[in-house]
């Protein structure tokens, strides 16, 4: 079977919305209705049926509430983005920009960060990839704020500003200890005065459609169909 989903069944979009009510980075999936009937009864022989009426209004009023697709795709394309973290690639396959030296270095806990892992220290992220199903479409994305820039990349600007830093100071040596501490193990603060900078963010995508997104959606699809279009089993 032959199908070019890309000519008229599936369309996506990437959108960033800020109130935290809703997703903040996603991907939209729509698909018209005529034009699943349409593709499903071709996809499962069913002009070759000899009981075509029926297989057809079965076909429609499996069409009728799109909303239980919705949500096999919905969770199937959870799983896929997920999966992008874990393999740190894009939607195309293609690796993400490795980790700079100096974030690599950085201590997280006893030990160094590493180059491992990337957006998934905490996890945060990564556990909160989910979806928003109706009868019309599903999205996939995250409400996390900080989102959109690691996916898309950018610049993050900070003016100068004052901050006060907290140390240990030994009276014997008459010397700062070189690490920064908690407020509350410290019994030296200094303020100090950090210059403006610009961070830049390269993006790692991991919100999209790739060529295996389309196969994995018309394979539920298709599964759904054969089900509740009661197409299960083959011809008849």
């Amino acid at each position: 079977m032959a199908v070019n989903i890309g000519n008229h069944i599936l369309a996506s979009s990437a959108k960033i919305k800020r109130p935290l009510s809703q997703l903040t980075a996603n991907y939209q999936i729509k698909c018209p209705r005529n034009a699943l009937i349409s593709l499903y009864s071709d996809s499962c022989g069913l002009m070759e049926s000899h009981n075509v009426k029926k297989r057809l209004d079965q076909a429609h009023e499996a069409a009728d509430d799109l909303q239980p697709l919705y949500e096999k795709i919905g969770g199937a394309m959870v799983f896929r983005t997920q999966r992008r973290f874990e393999t740190e690639t894009d939607p195309a396959g293609k690796k993400w920009p490795r980790l700079k030296p100096r974030t690599a270095a950085k201590r997280i806990g006893s030990g160094r960060r590493g180059y491992e892992n990337m957006l998934r220290v905490k996890l945060r992220l990564y556990q909160s990839i989910t979806y928003q199903a109706d009868a019309t479409s599903v999205a996939t994305g995250t409400n996390v704020i900080y989102a959109a820039i690691q996916n898309l990349g950018g610049e993050i600007k900070q003016a100068e500003r004052q901050h006060t830093i907290y140390q240990k100071y030994n009276e014997k040596t008459d010397t700062l200890a070189p690490r920064f501490v908690k407020r509350s193990r410290s019994n030296y603060a200094r303020d100090v005065t950090i210059k403006a900078r610009t961070i830049k963010i390269p993006a790692r995508e991991f919100l999209g459609f790739g060529d295996g997104d389309r196969k994995e959606v018309l394979s539920v699809t298709e599964g759904h169909f054969r089900t509740e279009g009661g197409f299960e089993g083959g011809n008849q």
